[in-house]
C-alpha cells in the first residue's frame, strides 16, 4: 500500500508520489521564539517527526526545513493583514531584552525540548532574521509581475489579493468571506480590505534593515539587486519570510507544506499567493495540518493553569517519552484532549511495550530447547505489515498502536526465546524507528543460575554487608547480591538471601524469581 495523505487543499486522501523519485522535500512551520514553546505548539512538530520518520522507514530519503520565526510575526496574526505589534519585540520589552537576545534565548529552550521529546533534527533551521536579503529579491519579484504595490509616500509593500484569483482555494473561502469574518481595520493605503503587508515602515520597530544599503548584501550571489527605491527602511511580513525560505532550501515547488490548522488561513493562504505570484509554478503540492490541542476540553489558558509547557509536565512527575506517546498516539487530524489522565495512559503504554522489549532481551541470550521460528516469524511480518499499512493510510496512529500491541500480546503468550526472541525484539525495534519511545538501555536484566556460580567463582567472597550498605545500586552491585543470593540459598542460609531481597527491595531495587534466573530491574 502506498502512503496515502489527507491534502488539506483537495479535501480528501491522496496517493503520495514525491516529486523527485525516491525524495520527500518537506517544509514545516516552526516557532516565533518569543516565549517558551507549549504542548499545542509541540503537537505540530511531533507531527511533522512522525510523517518524516515513516517517509524514511518507508525507504525515502527526506529533506526536512523547519523555519524559525524571529521577526515579523504581530500579536493579532488571525487576519492577512497582521495587526498589533512584533510578538519578539514586546517580549524584548517585557523582559527588559534586546530582541534578538529574546529570539537566541527561547530558539535554544525550543531546541533544548525537542530534542528531549526526541524530534529528529531538520537538516535546516532557517532563522528569517538571516534571510532578509532573498525576501527583498521576492518582494521586487512581485512588483515587478503586477502582484505587488507600493503605496505613495508609505515606502511599505502590499500584496494585491486582486492580482490573485485563487486566493482562498486552501482554506475554501472567497476573499469576500475572509474580509467579512476577519477584523479587517480601514487603511486608505491599501487598494483592497484584505491585501496584506510585504514589507513594513515603523519607525519604533527595533528591528529594521535598509534595502539598499549595499552592507546587507555583501556576500549575497549575484550582488546587489535593483530594488525599488521607493522602498523604506522596514522589516518584513511573516508570511513572506516561509516563501523566501522554503523556496530557497527545497526549491520553488516541493512536496509536502505541514502546520497547525491556525495556520491555514492566512498565513498558508497567503504563502501560495506571494510564491506562485513569483514563480507561477505550484508551491507546496500538498498541505497537511494538526488540529488543534485542548487541556480538559477546553483552550489552554495561562490563567486557569493549563498552558503547559515541557518543564510544567516532568515537574508533575512525567517524563519526555510518555508526554512524547500521549501527543502521537492520537490521530493528527482529530482534536486533541489532553489531560493528566491521559498522561498516566500513556506511562502505562510505555511500561508495557517496554517490559515485553526488556523481556526480550532477556531470552535472546538463552538457548533455545525448541524452535517456534515459524510462529515469531509470522507475527514479526504481520506487524510490519499491520503497523505500516496503518501509518500508510494517513499516519493513522491509533491503528498502527492497535497492531503494536496485538503482536505484544501474542509474543507475551509465546514466550520465545533464543534467536526467536531476538526475531521478535527486532521487529519490536524495527517500527520504534518511528515511535522513538524506548529506553536505549534496559533497565531489567536476567541472572541465571550458572551465571550466579560464575560469579562467585569469580569473586571469590562477596561482601554482601558491604554491598547491602550502598545507598544506590549499579548493575554490577545486584548481580554480585544475586549470585550471593544463589549461594547462599544452595547452602540453605535462607535469613541471608532473604535479606538481601528485602534491602535491595528498600533501595528500590525488586527480584522476581523466574524459572530461567532472578530478574531484576534498577530504579529509574
Amino acid at each position: 500500500m502506498a502512503f496515502r495523505l489527507y491534502d488539506t487543499r483537495l479535501q480528501k486522501q491522496v496517493e503520495f508520489t514525491p516529486l523527485h523519485p525516491g525524495e520527500a522535500r518537506i517544509y514545516n512551520c516552526g516557532p516565533t521564539v518569543y516565549g517558551i514553546p507549549h504542548i499545542g505548539n509541540f503537537r505540530s512538530f511531533l507531527f511533522a517527526d512522525l510523517l518524516r520518520r515513516h517517509l524514511e522507514w518507508r525507504g525515502l530519503k527526506v529533506t526536512q526545513v523547519m523555519n524559525i520565526t524571529d521577526v515579523g510575526h504581530l500579536t493579532e496574526d488571525d487576519v492577512a493583514d497582521a495587526q498589533g505589534e512584533d510578538k519578539l519585540q514586546k517580549a524584548a520589552r517585557d523582559l527588559g531584552w534586546d530582541p534578538f537576545k529574546v529570539a537566541r534565548h527561547f530558539e535554544e529552550i525550543f531546541h533544548r525540548d525537542r530534542k528531549r521529546l526526541r524530534i529528529k533534527d531538520a537538516h535546516v533551521y532557517p532563522r528569517a532574521t538571516d534571510h532578509i536579503r532573498e525576501m527583498l529579491v521576492l518582494i521586487q519579484k512581485l512588483l515587478d509581475n503586477g502582484h505587488a504595490y507600493v503605496p505613495e509616500g508609505s515606502g511599505e509593500v502590499y500584496y494585491d489579493l486582486a492580482s490573485f484569483p485563487k486566493y482562498g482555494e486552501l482554506s475554501h473561502k472567497n476573499v469576500d468571506e475572509l474580509v467579512a469574518g476577519a477584523r479587517v481595520e480601514v487603511d486608505e493605503k491599501k487598494r483592497n480590505p484584505a491585501d496584506f503587508f510585504l514589507w513594513k515602515v515603523d519607525p519604533g520597530h527595533l528591528m529594521q534593515w535598509d534595502p539598499h544599503d549595499s552592507k546587507l548584501w555583501e556576500g549575497f550571489k549575484g550582488g546587489q539587486p535593483k530594488l525599488d527605491p521607493r522602498i523604506k527602511k522596514g522589516f518584513p511580513g511573516w508570511h513572506i519570510e516561509c516563501s523566501a525560505m522554503s523556496m530557497k532550501y527545497l526549491g520553488e515547488t516541493f512536496d509536502i507544506h505541514t502546520g497547525g490548522e491556525d495556520n491555514i488561513f492566512p498565513h498558508h493562504e497567503c504563502e501560495i499567493a506571494q510564491s506562485e505570484g513569483v514563480t507561477n509554478k505550484p508551491f507546496a503540492r500538498h498541505w497537511m495540518h494538526t488540529r488543534y490541542l485542548l487541556v480538559d476540553n477546553k483552550k489552554m489558558s495561562k490563567r486557569a493553569g493549563t498552558l503547559f509547557n515541557l518543564d510544567d509536565l516532568v515537574t508533575k512527575g512525567y517524563g519526555e517519552r510518555e508526554v512524547r506517546y500521549s501527543m502521537l498516539a492520537n490521530h493528527y487530524r482529530q482534536p486533541m484532549n489532553f489531560t493528566l489522565e491521559g498522561l498516566d495512559a500513556a506511562r502505562a503504554s510505555v511500561e508495557r511495550l517496554e517490559n515485553c522489549r526488556a523481556l526480550l532481551m532477556e531470552q535472546a541470550v538463552i538457548p533455545a530447547q525448541a524452535g517456534i521460528q515459524s510462529s515469531v516469524q509470522s507475527l514479526a511480518g504481520k506487524l510490519k505489515h499491520d503497523f505500516g499499512e496503518a501509518l500508510d493510510d494517513d499516519l493513522n496512529m491509533p491503528n498502527a498502536l492497535a497492531a503494536l500491541f496485538g503482536f505484544v500480546n501474542e509474543v507475551n503468550k509465546l514466550k520465545p526465546v533464543g534467536a526467536d526472541a531476538k526475531l521478535a525484539l527486532d521487529a519490536l525495534d524495527d517500527v520504534n524507528r518511528v515511535l522513538d519511545i524506548f529506553d536505549a538501555t534496559a533497565k531489567s536484566h536476567l541472572v541465571t543460575k550458572d551465571d550466579g556460580t560464575a560469579l562467585v567463582v569469580s569473586a571469590g567472597t562477596i561482601d554482601v554487608a558491604g554491598l547491602l550498605a550502598r545507598t544506590s545500586h549499579d548493575e554490577e552491585s545486584v548481580k554480585l547480591l544475586v549470585a550471593a543470593r544463589f549461594d547462599a540459598r544452595a547452602k540453605k542460609d535462607f535469613a541471608t538471601s532473604d535479606r538481601i531481597r528485602d534491602e535491595l527491595k528498600v533501595r528500590g531495587v525488586i527480584l522476581e524469581d523466574t524459572k530461567d534466573g532472578v530478574r531484576f530491574k534498577l530504579p529509574q
